[in-house]
């Protein structure tokens, strides 16, 4: 069990060095396109199979925890680009993750869930404000300077 265990995280602990690594401040252009290109990847025949394979028995960690990257790579990229730091898209993605994972795959789920994220991703580019969440662009911000009250000379 250790193996298991150690081997699927490894998996992922990989997968996340990667997208810490190549992550780049970005826009919302960006960011729809991460969104647009994560929707359809949920129709293609890659995704489904790796959905189903993770509900079918599988016989090591390593194994595991790519069918787990290979079912979920769209949303966790998504939510890279939309923000890491937001808790509100922190609990979307997780409740789609775990959905997705427990719940066995029905078109009629699938299919109206891929459409949202494309329009989710349609969204940002038109109307990127209207977007709760969503990470502003780092380009010409400012850091902002502490002051601490003194005046310039003076000694504590």
């Amino acid at each position: 069990m250790p193996l298991f265990v150690g081997s699927y995280l490894a998996v992922w602990a990989l997968v996340g060095a990667a997208v810490y690594a190549l992550y780049r401040p970005h826009g919302h252009v960006a960011a729809a396109a991460v969104a647009i290109a994560a929707g359809v990847y949920e129709f293609t025949p890659l995704k489904q199979h790796v959905r189903r394979r993770c509900r079918e028995s599988v016989g090591s960690g390593f194994e595991f925890g790519l069918c787990g990257v290979g079912s979920s790579i769209g949303l966790m990229l998504m939510l890279a680009a939309l923000s890491v730091m937001s808790v509100t898209w922190m609990c979307v993605i997780t409740v789609l993750v775990l959905a997705q994972k427990l719940l066995p795959a029905k078109a009629a789920i699938d299919m109206p869930l891929a459409l949202a994220i494309v329009g989710l991703g349609v969204l940002i580019v038109i109307a990127p404000s209207s977007v709760p969440g969503l990470t502003p662009p780092m380009r010409g911000r400012r850091r902002a300077v502490v002051t601490t009250g003194r005046q310039e000379g003076e000694r504590q």
